[in-house]
């Protein structure tokens, strides 16, 4: 049975460590708590709607996003830099990768939308700043490993290796949307080149090349509690290699 820290009886120089540790991880939850009524106002507040979900993959520079002015959207990353490029406002953003909020949390933080952050972003936010516009979103465990997907994200959302799993997907399922469209999701991890401004995952991601297969086993775990629900996530990106959604061009949802 794991022994819980409160119940470790240790001398007084490292009981003064313990308190510490006590102390920061409660108030690091109570941080967590006090977004709690603000996620619950989101719960099926686009019941029945569509969404688009623009991730960053290099296919991106193939996709005419200005289809999408008119539809409720949810950016991620460093997709801010071609927002103006196609005169696009997304209603909702997304980051969980500590590294790229570093890298974009000055451009990111002054976009006009509602932003989501969780995990490694999550928690570097709360510790250096609880005065922000962000809502946080508590991670727990990864999807490919649990196979659990959240269904109410005001409790906690799962780890998915990718902010689409991370934040966007979850929230979505919260708000209630009965179809999501993925652009930009191209899991092709076998050039040098895996995002649409021509970074790689060596600078922009803490994930090895060789757990990309977790993000497919992710994918699939989301399709299943969404479809079980009779709802669809359907994959509009141009190109690619995920499979796991059934696909569609983009020109067709918008003038279908």
């Amino acid at each position: 049975m794991k022994t819980h820290l409160n119940q470790i009886n240790l001398p007084t120089p490292l009981k003064k460590i313990k308190d510490q540790v006590l102390f920061r991880k409660n108030k690091l939850f109570y941080n967590y708590q006090q977004y709690v009524p603000l996620i619950k106002k989101f719960k099926n507040i686009h019941k029945g709607e569509r969404c688009f979900i623009v991730a960053t993959g290099p296919s991106i520079n193939k996709t005419n996003l200005k289809l999408i002015k008119n539809e409720v959207t949810f950016g991620v990353n460093s997709l801010y830099s071609i927002l103006d490029k196609f005169d696009l406002k997304t209603n909702y953003y997304a980051v969980s990768d500590g590294k790229v909020w570093e890298r974009y949390s000055k451009p990111v933080s002054k976009l006009d939308t509602t932003l989501f952050i969780s995990s490694d972003t999550g928690r570097m936010y709360l510790r250096q700043n609880t005065s922000g516009n962000a809502i946080i979103l508590q991670t727990k465990g990864y999807m490919s490993v649990t196979g659990d997907f959240s269904t109410d994200i005001s409790k906690y959302v799962v780890g998915g290796h990718t902010v689409v799993i991370d934040i966007c997907l979850q929230v979505a399922y919260y708000m209630g949307f009965k179809e999501v469209y993925l652009l930009g999701c191209d899991c092709d991890y076998s050039g040098t080149k895996t995002h649409f401004d021509g970074s790689t995952p060596s600078n922009l991601t803490g994930m090895a090349i060789g757990e990309y297969d977790k993000v497919f086993k992710a994918y699939e775990v989301c399709k299943k509690v969404f479809e079980n629900d009779g709802r669809k996530i359907y994959n509009a990106t141009v190109g690619g290699k995920l499979e796991v959604f059934e696909r569609k061009k983009l020109e067709d949802v918008i003038n279908g």
